[in-house]
């Protein structure tokens, strides 16, 4: 098998701002797979302050992995690229096409002033997207409470809103915010603390859905937050949680405990929203998915990975 790599940054549009910290561009490897005619395609993408290796620790894995690709390197994004490259090289030798298809996708809302905030919904809205994700506790409460309640006044009853909070706030925190807003127009919010022991209760008062997405990191923190009935949804990053063969069994997890899941891009470049597309056209393809990253790119990516109508097709 020959094993090639090649870098590539892409650079966002305007800086997106987390809990986690300010990201600007993302440096990425592409990998690619060659092996008897057949071709296989993968991408890596380190984003440290997301708890992944640096860019250089993955670089350094998939080189030594390209030497010797029997066993996948050890870091969670290096090996998140190359188990997609060897999956897709897999497929490409079942010689067995995908069918074309399409999954809703929703829109990534970062936007720190109002004014901002207005203008990213009202583009998602116009440009056909039934769901909006907004980036919240990354400044302070009463900042959130403004942001939500204009996005709540902005989206139509048929857009469900999505919060993010990465982990950022306290518990709290989480209710002064998620009970000083109209929780029912909320469909769900992702990571509000750091310890999921806090979930239940924000559920409990909010009623607010649950989602679980930095803490999908392992099998014990995933059977930790099913034996907690934390989360009503899975968060899913392929490109971060071993590629789609892990991707694969966190569903089936999911599926067995009721749990919804939601495929996620990490920010991704086009080969692993193409690997995310797919597996989200397999494992849940009724559900609004966290792939409507490309256009915060200044860099025009492939049509096949630009939202059109709010879905990303698989021609």
């Amino acid at each position: 098998m020959l094993i090639t790599l090649k870098n590539r940054t892409l650079r966002l549009r305007s800086p997106m701002v987390t809990a986690h910290g300010t990201t600007t561009d993302r440096r990425i490897i592409e990998i690619t797979a060659k092996q008897d005619g057949f071709v296989g395609y993968g991408e890596a993408a380190p984003l440290p302050s997301f708890g992944a290796e640096t860019f250089e620790e993955t670089q350094t894995a998939l080189t030594e992995w390209s030497k010797n690709p029997d066993s996948l390197p050890d870091p969670p994004v290096a090996r998140s690229g190359a188990a997609a490259a060897l999956d897709h090289l897999h497929q490409s030798k079942s010689q067995t096409p995908l069918q074309p298809g399409a999954v809703a996708v929703q829109a990534l809302i970062g936007g720190l002033e109002t004014a901002s905030v207005e203008r990213q919904i009202s583009d998602a809205i116009n440009d056909g997207y039934r769901a909006v994700k907004l980036k919240v506790a990354a400044t302070d409460t009463a900042s959130d409470i403004e942001r939500i309640d204009l996005a709540i006044s902005l989206s139509e009853s048929q857009v469900l809103l999505r919060l993010d909070a990465n982990g950022g706030w306290t518990k709290r925190q989480a209710l002064a915010v998620l009970t000083s807003v109209e929780a029912s127009r909320i469909a769900l919010v992702e990571e509000p603390t750091s310890d999921p022991s806090n979930w239940g209760k924000i559920k409990e008062e909010t009623g607010i859905r649950v989602a679980a997405d930095e803490h999908l990191t392992d099998r014990q923190q995933i059977d930790r937050l099913i034996e907690l009935e934390a989360a009503q949804t899975f968060v899913i990053k392929p490109s971060i949680l071993g590629g789609p063969p892990a991707t694969r069994v966190i569903a089936a997890l999911a599926a067995t405990n009721d749990i919804d899941i939601v495929i996620s891009s990490f920010l991704d470049g086009p080969i692993a929203l193409r690997t995310a597309r797919d597996l989200a056209l397999e494992l849940a393809p009724e559900q609004i998915h966290g792939l409507g990253t490309a256009p915060l790119f200044v860099e025009d990516l492939p049509q096949d990975v630009q939202p059109i109508n709010g879905h990303l097709h698989r021609l």
